[in-house]
């Protein structure tokens, strides 16, 4: 089955090509590396790196937003730990913003929600703002990117996509009844969840609930991403250089049950994944900077209790890389946020937590 890449390759290289020389507008964007920023990532995961303080200090020049993904609603502590870890630094809390965008619609119908939501968090202050956005919320942001570059450009320091299914997901596709048979590839248990799975949120869709999952399927997304950019190809020069797409894959093994059993169907079907989307999905090719593969399942990286086994310092490892990557450079025009002083308390271990995407 084609993935996304070959549907918007060439409308993207198309666009580029025509449209020449990159918006000076966009020239503010960080400039990080694949390399430095994994360097970052497994670093901080082994407790050895250290942000410097001119780094430190200003990455505190920002509003930090993050945009939750699909399921949301039902999830408690999503980016709780990656927003501890910004306080933490010294970033105060009023400069932390969350958006949740509706898992009921799809991305056209959440557009002026998520839209709103941006401008009325900019209009709280004339930080630059640093988004950090998850899974669908991911698809969320970039598509109100492209729509209004304007925005992007005089608010918008970096865009961070984090493990976003650009190219639709295998999950949704098994679910909405397109995806790859079961098939005896597959052990005989691994199958029975799957199945059973999939006829429970069949049935919460029939319910009306869960809206949002018609629209990830890999010919929904396919569709709406070639229809996008090719409507908002004028955009790609501004949005392109402040986007960073954080990709991962993991073994199924390290996963929970029900990601587990998912993270084997799209491994037996379609290829390397974090055990909702496949690695080459979670990025749109000609576009921005694939900072990854990280390694780390879907909700690794901005879940806590049941959803993931993996421990707080992954979410802290990805804030780190982050503040480590809009940190680099010193921009007068900017505010800095006043340093706050911090305690320290005893690290506990996690509890998991169910998982969504």
């Amino acid at each position: 089955m084609p993935t996304v890449h070959s549907a918007v390759s060439l409308p993207l290289c198309a666009a580029i090509l025509l449209l020449g020389a990159v918006d000076s507008r966009a020239s503010s964007a960080p400039t990080v590396t694949p390399a430095d920023f994994q360097r970052w990532f497994a670093s901080s995961c082994e407790g050895r790196l250290r942000v410097p303080d001119g780094v430190e200090g200003r990455a505190r020049r920002f509003r930090y937003i993050f945009v939750g993904g699909f399921l949301n609603e039902r999830m408690p502590g999503y980016f709780s730990q990656n927003a501890r870890e910004l306080r933490a630094r010294g970033v105060p809390r009023p400069a932390i913003h969350f958006i949740s965008p509706s898992s009921h619609k799809g991305f056209e119908e959440n557009l002026e929600a998520i839209g709103d939501a941006f401008r009325r968090i900019a209009a709280e202050g004339p930080e630059k703002l640093v988004v950090i956005a998850h899974s669908r919320g991911a698809c969320d942001t970039f598509a109100f990117a492209l729509q209004d570059a304007k925005f992007v450009a005089e608010r918008v320091e970096a865009l961070f996509l984090v493990q976003g299914p650009f190219g639709g997901t295998g999950v949704a596709d098994y679910v909405m009844g397109e995806g790859a048979p079961l098939d005896r590839r597959m052990p005989v248990g691994s199958r029975v969840v799957v199945h059973l799975l999939g006829r429970l949120e069949r049935w919460v869709m029939d319910g009306g609930s869960h809206g949002g999952m018609a629209k990830l399927t890999r010919s929904s997304s396919r569709h709406f991403w070639r229809e996008t950019l090719q409507r908002h190809a004028g955009a790609i020069p501004i949005v392109g250089p402040k986007t960073f797409f954080v990709t991962a894959e993991v073994r199924p093994s390290r996963l929970r049950l029900f990601t587990r059993v998912f993270a084997r169907y799209l491994l037996t079907y379609y290829g390397p994944n974090d055990g909702l989307v496949v690695l080459e999905d979670q990025s749109l090719p000609g576009l921005g900077t694939n900072l990854g593969p990280l390694e780390a399942g879907h909700p690794d990286l901005t879940r806590t209790f049941f959803a993931t086994r993996a421990r707080r310092r992954v979410r802290k490892a990805l804030m780190q890389s982050i503040l480590m990557a809009v940190g680099q450079t010193e921009s007068t025009a900017e505010p800095q946020h006043p340093r706050r002083q911090w305690k320290f308390w005893a690290r506990r271990r996690e509890v998991a937590d169910t998982s969504g995407f």
